[in-house]
């Protein structure tokens, strides 16, 4: 088959690798020029995950670790600190990442694929992985966005482990994600563009250098609320459907999951892509991301109550428990309580 991918982010670039592994001939188109392009996110996710993909795209994923977290702390509104074991949480040169994936994939930069100009039947379909952008797909009434600003760093003295700061009512966090040798990302995702803890961070390290600042907003809406997710012969894959963990807008492993999702649909397709499965599959998967939506945003409202929405809490807690290698730190039922309530 034919295909053309829309995006050469995390998903569109180990989509594009696994696609041409199976024989298909694969497009990619990159809005962004090559020498402007540059892996968003603060590239932090469960080394346990990443190795699964990096096996299956023939990578050897210890190649590109920067940091093995020990420890997660968290600091919460009125004084309140938390910390989490961290069980597999890495950072990691994306960049360097998905440039391999791409090494023997055709890759167009440079070219905004639009609806209105492109050759769409030249191909048999077309991937949109164009992440926060879902330019090739209708939009979703229900899609929520939380701006955000993130910052790639040198030369930062004694941040050594991951580090968050969750604000009042859920609207939004600050992230130290360490790269070692002194260098790390930082940002802040916030509704209401305060963006707390980034001035604070640059008092209190100074020295630091800010080698990249990249504007982008954070989606946190989930799957279920991200249909349609295919539009003739155009199908998304990854971010740009809702893969996002919506408590933590947390995107690299839900879209590689939604990648294989895809693969799976598409190798068991006898002639033509099913989309109805891959529809299902899809919701399937991330069904309990929608109730880990439902907290946030009644915290956001000031409407979440421990009690009344005590089936949400559990639901998210038992799922993240089954899933615990998947986030790569510690799930416990009394501090994901104490965490929420303290927000």
């Amino acid at each position: 088959m034919n295909f053309a991918i829309a995006g050469a982010g995390v998903a569109g670039s180990y989509l594009g690798n696994m696609l041409q592994k199976r024989g298909h001939d694969v497009d990619i188109f990159e809005a962004s020029k090559k020498d402007h392009h540059w892996p968003v996110c603060a590239w932090g996710a469960s080394r346990h995950m990443l190795e699964r993909f990096s096996n299956q795209a023939g990578l050897d994923f210890s190649n590109y670790i920067f940091h093995v977290g020990e420890q997660l702390k968290i600091e919460l509104p009125n004084n309140n600190e938390e910390s989490l074991e961290l069980k597999g949480l890495v950072t990691y040169n994306k960049y360097a990442w998905e440039a391999d994936l791409l090494k023997n994939v055709t890759v167009t930069y440079g070219v905004k694929v639009t609806r209105e100009a492109f050759a769409f039947d030249k191909y048999d379909y077309i991937i949109d992985c164009t992440g926060l952008h879902r330019s090739l797909l209708p939009k979703s009434g229900q899609d929520f966005l939380i701006p955000a600003y993130e910052y790639l760093l040198e030369n930062v003295k004694g941040a050594d482990d991951f580090y968050v700061i969750g604000y009042k009512g859920a609207k939004g966090y600050f992230w130290y994600f360490p790269l070692g040798d002194e260098r790390g990302y930082m940002g802040a995702g916030d509704i209401e563009k305060k963006y707390y803890g980034i001035e604070a961070f640059f008092k209190q390290h100074p020295e630091a250098k800010v080698v990249k600042k990249i504007g982008r907003p954070i989606r946190l809406a989930p799957s279920k609320r991200m249909e349609p997710f295919y539009d003739g012969n155009i199908i998304g894959v990854g971010e740009s459907i809702g893969s996002v963990f919506p408590m933590l807008g947390e995107g690299i492993i839900p879209s590689l999951i939604c990648c294989d999702i895809f693969l799976d649909v598409l190798d068991r397709s006898k002639r033509r892509f099913d989309f109805k499965q891959y529809r299902k599959k899809v919701l399937d998967t991330f069904d309990y991301y929608d109730d880990v939506y439902k907290i946030v945003r009644l915290k956001m409202d000031g409407k979440l109550r421990t009690v009344r929405h005590i089936n949400l809490m559990m639901s998210m807690y038992r799922n993240m428990k089954k899933e615990e290698k998947r986030f790569g730190f510690e799930i416990s039922l009394e501090k994901m309580t104490r965490l929420v309530n303290a927000l």
